[in-house]
């Protein structure tokens, strides 16, 4: 990285050209003698090399700081610059992080519909609850009715037979209803 970045502002052998100066300056210290001249020349050199080390660490920082934000204007894309090569590997995930939310959309959007018919299965089955109790209610009193009416018409026989006991005709009918009597309670006992 820093290769490229040194290839990018213009300066290919910046560690060469450095340790270059570093090794001629102990030489030129002892070829030269200490003038006032060439301590201000040094000085001035070195405020020059600290101006201009602050200046691009500066540039730096900026770089960096411009770099961030266009990841963030181009949503961690980098692939319109110029010098940018794609990594294979990055958009192998790029990919597989699209299917991933495709797939965890659809996943939520089958978890509603399930969430929908089951609140739809709950209340049919609080309706059917509901009738099978009042069906039960129903044919509970059914039952006490039915119970109510045997006993009527066993009351009703008897007093029939204590006003005619000699009239046969009177008995046929008697009989003929206690049959229909003996059907209407079997059909009730179905029922049941």
């Amino acid at each position: 990285m820093f290769a490229r970045l040194c290839r990018h502002f213009g300066r290919v052998d910046v560690d060469r050209e450095e340790s270059r100066v570093q090794q001629m300056k102990p030489k030129e210290a002892c070829r030269q003698t200490s003038s006032p001249e060439n301590v201000l020349n040094k000085m001035q050199a070195n405020e020059e090399e600290e101006r201009l080390n602050r200046e691009l660490e500066l540039t730096t920082k900026e770089r960096n700081e411009l770099t961030e934000r266009l990841l963030y204007v181009t949503g961690g894309s980098m692939s319109k610059s110029s010098y940018f090569r794609p990594n294979p590997f990055y958009e192998i995930l790029k990919m597989k992080e699209k299917e991933v939310m495709s797939l965890l959309h659809n996943l939520d959007t089958k978890n509603i519909e399930h969430r929908e018919k089951f609140q739809e299965l709950k209340k049919e089955i609080n309706f059917y609850h509901n009738l099978h109790s009042r069906l039960l209610m129903d044919q509970a009193c059914m039952k006490k009715k039915l119970v109510t009416l045997k006993q009527e018409w066993k009351e009703l026989q008897r007093y029939l037979f204590e006003l005619n006991p000699k009239d046969e005709d009177e008995q046929e009918k008697t009989s003929n209803l206690q049959t229909q009597q003996n059907v209407v309670s079997g059909t009730a006992g179905d029922m049941a």
